[in-house]
């Protein structure tokens, strides 16, 4: 795992373009490079022979584990469906795929589809990959296709500044793009070397190309480059394969400490990549914080901060799908409301709104809609993505797809010997893992940085009110309300400071004070605003952890020099937005794949910050 790096703020990446898209003899033709899509007149065939092929990659699937396969020119996404497809076909069900592309210039989703119709790519894949097709915002942009094995990592952006900020590493290239002399941006050193960094011994290449400025480079970056019989009526193209040799040890066997959002998300994430999977808590799944009956999804965006916006895009995107995979599994919806709008009410509120609206929606990544409904005061902004979800249900859902939770507190953690793994000890004996995620909000801190987390306990109601029909989605503001049947919703939620989330209060009894302290937040709600009228029906209460940054701590430890004990904290009040995409993030750290943030971004949520700075506010 690389080292932590220094956080340097970062340019706002702004929006692309969608690619000019023409038809040629019945091929699709890219005007601004002067080139075709595809080499010839059988694509697929030419894919089979110059990628698939190239890269023996039918054997490798076979042989089952994780296998991780990066392209550089994304196009029309026939390389990684046919990919996918061939995966789907020689993989054993306990495989993982990781793919990865870029693009600078995609096909907008209309020329995409229109294309797919023209190829006849009509699987279940390829309409995961048009429905969950990002918006043109630079960055990085995940994928998930359907049975949860298998993803892409999708970045958009020129290729060398992309590539140095992507982590992972690459099993097999396909080193696609138009022809190098009208697309020199993807085919120089500066690309060939980012390609190298993240190529591992033995990593493989194909490409159409056999230019001889192509083969040199690739060779003066560390690759052995073959020539190959060209496709069709070409005379050649090349092959070849990462210099160097060694192994890589991956963990197998991982432990989880927390049954919450947080450690569930990452389990599951573990689980698919083919880990075995062991996750303890003594309140089981959903047992504390995480039992919330009624949680909202929505986006964090700031007027200025990049980052924050891109981990919201990719936190909403993350916990969609997760979600839509959930429900299709377990035939039950999860999700209590669609759309969010956000309403100024504060002076505060109403300043962010303000700037938000002037930087319009293309800015971040069009997560807002500000024309769509609302039911409060001006200014406001609707997040159609955004949505109200049972969360209890959403993480026994998740339980569901793991082994059965271990009802056993962990005591305490420590590495072994020379690298090889970690021991944990709970209330019912030791254990050995080649890993260990702590994910375990409350209670005894294992770890030097839980020290830095404090508490905070909030309270929801629920209410039965002379509400509106004002379409159905959660309004937002100050407290959020969100509507059900007959007449119902529940409002919240409080934010008490409680102390140190090794010292939390235990004490769940509902208070008077935070009813009408919900009541009074939301009293610009119609129908909430006068107090006679509503009826208390029910409760919750749960502790929530946070950091002064109020940004989660995802992660190594410090005490683990080998880094293989991994923190996924302090989600607080944003557990949906962040937790699934930790998950992620956790997951594909600790085997060595492509992760689903930028480098850059996700230092942004590193756990040494808060014991470097720990009283930096950000």
């Amino acid at each position: 795992m690389a080292p932590r790096e220094p956080h340097h703020p970062r340019a706002s990446s702004g929006r692309l373009q969608w690619a000019r898209l023409e038809w040629r003899n019945g091929r699709p033709w890219a005007p601004d490079y002067g080139d075709s899509y595809f080499g010839s007149d059988d694509p697929k065939a030419e894919v089979q022979e110059v990628f698939i092929q190239a890269n023996d990659l039918p054997a490798r699937f076979a042989a089952g584990g994780s296998l991780a396969v990066g392209e550089t020119g994304f196009g029309t996404g026939l390389n990684i469906l046919q990919a996918l497809a061939e995966w789907r076909r020689h993989a054993p069900p306990d495989a993982f795929l990781s793919l990865f592309s870029l693009e600078a210039h995609p096909l907008s989703p209309a020329d995409l589809a229109a294309v797919h119709r023209h190829l006849g790519l009509d699987s279940a894949d390829s309409a995961a990959l048009r429905t969950q097709y990002p918006p043109p915002a630079q960055g990085l942009h995940r994928i998930h296709f359907p049975g949860g094995r298998a993803v892409l990592t999708l970045g958009f952006g020129d290729a060398a500044p992309l590539l140095a900020e992507v982590r992972g590493g690459i099993d097999a290239w396909f080193l696609d793009g138009f022809a190098p002399r009208s697309n020199p941006a993807l085919w120089n050193t500066g690309v060939f070397r980012q390609i190298a960094r993240l190529s591992h011994p033995g990593t493989t290449f194909g490409t159409y190309t056999a230019a001889g400025q192509v083969r040199r480079d690739l060779e003066a970056s560390g690759f052995r480059v073959e020539r190959a019989p060209g496709h069709g009526g070409k005379r050649e193209r090349l092959t070849g394969r990462f210099a160097g040799a060694g192994d890589q040890r991956t963990p197998q066997r991982v432990a989880v400490a927390g049954a919450g959002i947080a450690g569930l998300s990452a389990a599951l994430a573990l689980q698919d990549r083919g880990c075995a999977v062991s996750v303890y808590d003594p309140a089981g799944a959903a047992g504390g914080t995480s039992s919330n009956p009624a949680a909202v999804l929505l986006p964090n965006l700031h007027p200025t901060d990049h980052d924050l916006n891109e981990l919201s895009l990719a936190g909403l995107r993350t916990t969609r799908a997760l979600l839509e995979r959930l429900e299709a599994a377990g035939g039950e919806p999860l999700r209590l409301a669609e759309g969010v709008a956000f309403h100024g009410i504060s002076a505060h509120a109403r300043k962010r709104v303000e700037r938000l609206l002037a930087a319009g929606r293309q800015a971040f990544g069009d997560l807002f809609d500000p024309d769509g409904p609302a039911c409060g005061p001006e200014p406001h902004i609707h997040y159609p993505a955004g949505c109200a979800v049972d969360l209890g249900a959403f993480c026994r859902a998740l339980a569901g797809a793991l082994p059965p939770v271990r009802h056993e507190a962990v005591q305490r953690i420590g590495p072994l010997p020379g690298g090889h793994g970690v021991q944990l000890t709970t209330d019912q004996g030791e254990a050995h893992f080649d890993a260990i995620i702590l994910a375990n909000g409350v209670g005894g801190p294992l770890c030097e940085e839980q020290r830095a987390i404090a508490t905070v306990t909030g309270q929801s109601t629920r209410v039965q009110a002379p509400l509106p029909d004002w379409g159905g989605f959660v309004a937002t503001g100050q407290g959020y309300c969100i509507p059900q049947a007959g007449s119902t919703a529940w409002l919240g939620a409080t934010y008490r400071r409680t102390g140190p989330a090794g010292e939390p209060e235990t004490d769940r009894t509902p208070r008077t004070e935070d009813d009408r302290t919900n009541l009074e937040h939301l009293g610009w709600v119609p129908g909430l605003g006068e107090t006679g009228a509503v009826r208390i029906l029910d409760h919750w209460v749960g502790t929530r952890t946070v950091v002064r940054d109020r940004l989660p701590l995802v992660g190594p430890a410090r005490c683990d020099p080998d880094h293989r004990i991994l923190l996924t904290l302090a989600h607080g009040s944003r557990g949906l937005l962040y937790a699934p995409l930790a998950g992620q993030l956790i997951a594909d750290r600790l085997l060595g794949l492509v992760e689903p943030l930028p480098a850059p971004v996700s230092e942004r949520l590193h756990p040494a910050r808060i014991l470097e700075h720990p009283n930096a506010e950000h």
